[in-house]
């Protein structure tokens, strides 16, 4: 009995480390989202299984997206929020896709679960299509617009105003401590789009000239509030003293069963990175410097004005609705 335990446990961590590698491998070597790798990974996971059971093959993919949420790119918050949303949305669908399936073998079974994650692949596919459809209503000409980060539906969205002749003026922070607003605006200027890039420090000086902040997000939490990259609560926080509209846009495999009230309420695997930052040698700082480098922030809901999703436009206090009829349908 013991021996059977034990080749189980040695299969399962064999399996695990088999997800994780090609988890690893496809993040490093496609350009397809976290949440479209997560998913066809679980895919050949179902292919390949030797459970004989729906329990243990239920089990299985379980174990599997609970250990890539956990090892997977580790102490990265942006991929384990996008992973643990995306992980919790596909457990739903594989778990309401069981209790109508009417297979009657294992085989059957299998493709059932193999089907559904195919369309759930093609809905997250299909998300920027529908987010930009939503917010090119109001986007316009000559518009000023701050841009939060690195997002790739807000790009997206932009170009393809861009292409559709609507042109706007585009401010984009540098975005310590990654710096991921010098990539946003490389990938716009590179279309021809007019974009200035600023310090994080002007944000605020630079507000009072804006017509809109857009930012992405990692997760949309319960109460409608997002977490995102650090800088876009301090952002927010300006856009609404300044009475300047803050939009998110987001797919809702973002969606998350969080509920956040402070900062003090992500764990510190969100919270913090545990690289260590880059600094020019000319600042000379001292040796042993004790730093704060946090890579997330908790933006509460009353300082947002609107989320543009795949399934809809929302007012922040719709959200808690949606996630309802997401996981209750």
């Amino acid at each position: 009995m013991n021996l059977s335990l034990s080749s189980k446990s040695d299969s399962m961590s064999t399996t695990l480390k088999k997800v994780l590698d090609e988890f690893t491998l496809l993040n490093e070597t496609t350009h397809e989202h976290y949440a479209v790798i997560l998913i066809k990974v679980m895919i050949n996971l179902i292919t390949n299984s030797k459970e004989m059971t729906m329990q243990g093959l239920t089990h299985e993919i379980k174990t599997a997206g609970e250990y890539l949420i956990n090892h997977a790119q580790a102490g990265h918050g942006r991929s384990e929020l996008v992973l643990r949303s995306t992980q919790t949305i596909y457990q739903h669908y594989i778990s309401k896709g069981l209790q109508h399936s009417k297979a009657d073998s294992m085989e059957a079974l299998k493709s059932s679960l193999i089907e559904i994650s195919q369309e759930l692949i093609d809905i997250i596919n299909r998300s920027k299509d529908n987010i930009k459809t939503q917010c090119l209503k109001f986007f316009n000409n000559r518009f000023k617009v701050l841009v939060v980060g690195y997002s790739n539906v807000v790009i997206y969205s932009l170009i393809e105003a861009f292409k559709a002749g609507i042109v706007m003026q585009i401010y984009i922070p540098e975005c310590r401590p990654k710096s991921e607003g010098i990539e946003t605006y490389r990938q716009l200027t590179e279309i021809g789009y007019p974009c200035k890039l600023i310090f994080d420090s002007a944000i605020g000086q630079v507000m009072e000239n804006i017509d809109m902040v857009l930012t992405g997000a990692e997760a949309v939490v319960e109460n409608g509030g997002i977490i995102n990259r650090v800088g876009t609560y301090t952002t927010a926080i300006c856009a609404k003293f300044q009475k300047k509209p803050f939009y998110v846009l987001a797919e809702s495999f973002k969606f998350t069963r969080l509920f956040p009230l402070s900062q003090k309420d992500l764990s510190d695997s969100i919270r913090y990175s545990q690289e260590e930052p880059q600094f020019s040698e000319k600042l000379k700082l001292p040796e042993n410097l004790d730093l704060i480098n946090p890579l997330c922030d908790y933006t509460p809901p009353d300082l947002i004005t609107l989320l543009f999703t795949d399934v809809g436009v929302f007012t922040p206090s719709a959200v808690s609705e949606e996630l309802i009829q997401i996981f209750h349908t």
